[in-house]
């Protein structure tokens, strides 16, 4: 399905969205592919998702893991260097230091408090991934 729910209001979006759970839940061996550029409609529906850019997949995660996982991390420039820099996927200069996608965010709200550290959202993902391109 390509962008099933474009262009609707919020209670007919949630509408076509139950549908969909409706009938997933009835036939589970089925699939649906979506594609969307409503993050919370992604959120809510799909087991799995793949971030594809030019053709390319760039990045394949199960749903679940993304959403428990994944941080975004805001470090002035100074912090930059003092951090360990092993679970960052993706790093995106800023007029306050750098945003930094990591997979590992429990790892660092663990081992650098002062830092911080938000829950990263599909959009966060598609703006840190995809961002190279312009």
């Amino acid at each position: 399905m390509d962008e099933p729910t474009s262009g609707l209001d919020v209670v007919s979006r949630e509408e076509v969205l139950d549908i969909l759970r409706d009938y997933l839940a009835e036939y589970p061996e089925t699939s649906i592919l979506i594609s969307s550029h409503i993050a919370s409609d992604l959120e809510g529906i799909c087991d799995d998702f793949y971030l594809i850019d030019q053709g390319k997949i760039m990045m394949h995660e199960e749903m679940d893991q993304l959403l428990s996982s994944y941080g975004i991390l805001k470090i002035r420039q100074d912090e930059m260097d003092q951090i360990d820099q092993i679970h960052i996927l993706k790093t995106d200069q800023t007029n306050y230091g750098y945003c930094c996608l990591t997979n590992q965010r429990q790892f660092y709200l663990e081992n650098y408090p002062h830092v911080i550290i938000e829950k990263a959202s599909i959009d966060d993902l598609i703006k840190l991934m995809a961002g190279d391109r312009k």
